[in-house]
């Protein structure tokens, strides 16, 4: 009886880790069925209850890809660098950030992560798409900017903007004495409108903001 005592403490601990696995699992799965249906804000408290149960890059990836997805984009953006230092996540990590920081009209840092995505994923046609758009849209408020006197604040400088209304909405408005720039900025947003309605899942257990 004692043995069998002993042997029962002695596995109570492996018993607790099983658990523990099991309802991160469990709350891993809910939440890739809650982005799946775009149920983001949901999607969002699944993957930290993941997370606190059993912490990991995976589920910081899906965590922050989930916040970004639901418009914390500043508390994404910060949550997904956790999955940077594991080599298989990082591309899509960078990606998912580049997302973040394009919506938020940070195009250096949008421009930085794509590149660095192509880096290592030369091949990544979403990435260079989204490269193009964000090196566009710096050139149009750049070249506002400079039909303004300079005067405006440089967006793309501020290491964690505070997220936008939309994507498309961000604080700067081409003057209509210039067509040309109008329509290049036109022209940038409805590509960008097109992307934002692309998401796609590689795995079950990692997700991909395809904007």
């Amino acid at each position: 009886m004692k043995l069998i005592s002993i042997l029962f403490v002695a596995a109570l601990p492996f018993v607790a880790q099983l658990t523990r696995e099991t309802n991160s699992h469990a709350a891993n799965a809910r939440g890739v069925k809650q982005f799946t249906a775009k149920k983001y804000a949901d999607a969002e408290k699944s993957f930290a209850t993941a997370g606190a149960i059993a912490s990991s890059p995976s589920r910081a990836f899906n965590l922050g890809t989930s916040q970004i997805a639901a418009g914390n984009r500043e508390a994404g953006s910060s949550t997904i660098a956790k999955a940077l230092a594991d080599p298989s996540l990082r591309p899509d990590a960078l990606f998912n950030r580049g997302n973040s920081a394009l919506a938020s009209n940070a195009y250096d840092y949008a421009i930085r992560d794509y590149s660095e995505t192509l880096r290592l994923r030369p091949s990544d046609a979403a990435a260079k798409r989204n490269l193009e758009i964000a090196i566009r849209r710096k050139q149009a408020m750049q070249q506002q900017q400079g039909d303004n006197g300079g005067n405006q604040p440089n967006q793309g400088q501020q290491p964690q903007p505070k997220p936008q209304p939309s994507p498309q909405q961000g604080n700067q408005q081409t003057p209509k004495s210039d067509p040309t720039a109008d329509a290049l900025l036109r022209s940038v947003q409805q590509q960008e409108q097109e992307e934002l309605a692309r998401m796609h899942r590689p795995s079950r257990e990692r997700l991909h903001v395809g904007w």
